[in-house]
């Protein structure tokens, strides 16, 4: 090839490369166009219900946000545990009734199920394109969060700081320790490795100290704060730190391995507000919404550079694949029959 051919083909590479960056121009002006039509749709449907396993506080700080971001969309949000939002999702799935739109749960299985009967649509936003792979469960379902659990204790009540699970043996908190109930797969799996890590007899001594049962993280972190137990075994900084605002004596420690969940979301492909379900997911996708959740360190983005995010590399979450339907009920009569005899 002689210089004139190689200016040529210099030349050619030019024109070509800017074909392409002229055609990804059309293809993003496009999808911007497309993407502004969704949000348009949106603003006609209104709202946006979504069935939430977030902390109260974390609720409070999206729903401002996003509703001062998309103004137009009211943000209906009901909290729930997982467990008793599944089986409601999957009520009005088989009834066709007005329910949620969007489910933000631990319940990653669920997900995976729904997803594999086509029952889940893929977040079809500008920040989903971005989001990173290793949070994208099968391209549909991303992991929005990952939250870490530790010991919570009132420190009015308790004079020697707690550091450990084994700490929750001390004769002193005899009928003084707070236990949340089976009420989702993700406290099974806490359970489960909290034996692992403590020792097959660790749940039978615990069972010995006659703990108080809860139901949710909220009732077990207003426990804990007014004095009605000194401590509680499994809490999150969704409910701490809010209390601790108000100036609560509570203290939240996370013994040196922690165990975490992930929160996933899912558009269900029955809401009844198909546009205004994907603004949504898009909102807690993007910086600003990740910010919102996880910027005060109550939990860990999978969005690097997030202002106040937790890390979520230090964070081990459960594997719900392991706890098939056949596990779980094996794992609830064994540890029913350790704690609730």
């Amino acid at each position: 090839m002689n210089y004139r051919d190689a200016i040529s083909m210099t030349r050619l590479a030019t024109l070509i490369l800017a074909a392409l960056a002229a055609g990804a121009a059309s293809i993003a002006q496009a999808q911007s166009a497309a993407w502004k039509d969704v949000v348009a749709a949106a603003q006609k449907e209104g709202r946006v219900v979504v069935f939430s396993a977030q902390g109260p506080s974390v609720m409070e700080r999206i729903k401002a946000d996003f509703e001062k971001t998309y103004p137009g969309i009211r943000l209906e949000q009901t909290r729930m545990s997982s467990g008793p939002m599944m089986s409601k999702l999957d009520q009005e799935r088989a009834t066709g009734v007005d329910g949620g739109d969007v489910t933000i749960t631990t319940e990653m299985v669920w997900l995976e199920d729904r997803l594999k009967e086509g029952a889940l649509k893929a977040p079809a936003g500008p920040n989903a394109a971005t989001w990173p792979a290793a949070f994208m469960v099968k391209g549909t379902i991303p992991v929005l969060a990952l939250e870490p659990f530790g010991i919570a204790y009132n420190t009015t009540l308790v004079k020697s700081p707690i550091t450990s699970y084994r700490d929750l043996l001390k004769p002193e908190f005899s009928g003084k320790v707070g236990m949340i109930d089976l009420v989702a797969t993700s406290l099974i799996a806490f359970y489960d490795w909290l034996e692992k890590k403590e020792g097959p007899d660790f749940m039978a001594k615990l069972a010995a100290q006659k703990p108080k049962i809860y139901g949710s993280n909220p009732i077990g972190a207003q426990m804990v704060a007014s004095g009605e137990l000194p401590v509680v075994s499994f809490m999150s900084a969704t409910m701490v730190l809010p209390l601790v605002a108000k100036g609560a004596p509570v203290k939240l420690v996370y013994p040196e391995s922690a165990f975490g969940i992930q929160y996933g979301g899912g558009i269900v492909a029955w809401s009844k507000r198909p546009n205004a379900a994907q603004v949504y997911m898009d909102y807690v996708m993007s910086r600003a919404g990740q910010t919102a959740w996880n910027g005060l360190g109550e939990a860990a983005s999978p969005l690097p550079n997030i202002p106040g995010s937790g890390d979520a590399r230090g964070i081990a979450p459960y594997d719900p694949t392991k706890y098939t339907p056949e596990v779980i009920k094996a794992y609830r009569a064994r540890w029913e029959g350790i704690v609730k005899k």
